[in-house]
């Protein structure tokens, strides 16, 4: 059998099992993150895109490449990556992206004047996570409390976890106006952590996991999880005890 078509079929299979991106030219895989961090008084979202592609016979002797994004019909040009090497990659954070939202990427090779399209995806971006319980940034814990979080299943997702932390922030305030991505990095070493298949769990002994003088963050994460490929949508909402 001809090679060709032997690595061809190999590509495609490997196209069919992890939802990559295979053409003649180049391998590409795309994930996102979807952060949401809710409030009483804002809810402010994060998101990150990230495409990464190779080459699958060798690297094209072109200038760069033209990164261009459309959520309708209309692209606009956002990037331009150079050198062109064997792996690439680039990371989309713009404001303009959306939880649950079609998204379309289109890629060209800048040789010269000349431009030469090689790949174009479409897909929709994670949904963002709700909380109904904890729905306060203040709250009372009795003695013998349990702590109830309840929230929104995001359809389409493999599994789903939530987790408590400690945070260092002593008030909501300075919490609030630390950018979601970087109050993400600050998490570390969880209270609780337990995967879930339900919209609520209760997290029992609060009165004493749970002191006063201290920020902590409930976290909902939910993955999709392929070969190479993992979409996460994370939702975090902060709180403090009363100190009463």
């Amino acid at each position: 059998m001809n090679k060709i078509f032997v690595v061809f079929l190999l590509l495609f299979a490997l196209a069919c099992e992890t939802g990559l991106q295979i053409n003649t030219e180049c391998v590409m895989k795309h994930t996102s993150e979807t952060l949401r961090m809710e409030t009483t008084l804002s809810t402010v979202d994060h998101l990150v895109v990230n495409l990464t592609w190779y080459w699958v016979w060798s690297t094209p002797e072109s200038d760069g490449v033209i990164i261009e994004r459309s959520f309708d019909t209309e692209f606009d040009s956002i990037a331009y990556v150079t050198p062109v090497e064997s792996l690439m990659t680039f990371f989309d954070t713009d404001t303009s992206l959306q939880p649950n939202a079609e998204v379309t990427y289109r890629l060209s090779l800048l040789t010269g004047q000349a431009r030469d399209e090689f790949c174009t995806l479409t897909f929709t971006t994670p949904g963002a996570q709700h909380f109904f319980a904890p729905d306060t940034e203040i709250i009372d814990i009795a003695a013998g409390d349990s702590l109830e979080v309840v929230f929104s299943m995001l359809p389409g997702f493999d599994s789903t976890s939530i987790a408590l932390y400690e945070t260092s922030f002593s008030d909501i305030d300075s919490l609030i106006s630390t950018p979601v991505d970087e109050l993400v990095e600050m998490l570390a070493s969880p209270l609780v952590d337990t995967v879930v298949t339900d919209t609520m769990l209760y997290i029992p002994g609060a009165d004493t996991l749970i002191q006063t003088g201290s920020v902590y963050v409930i976290t909902v994460t939910s993955s999709k999880i392929l070969d190479l490929i993992t979409d996460t949508s994370i939702g975090l909402r902060p709180f403090i005890r009363n100190l009463k």
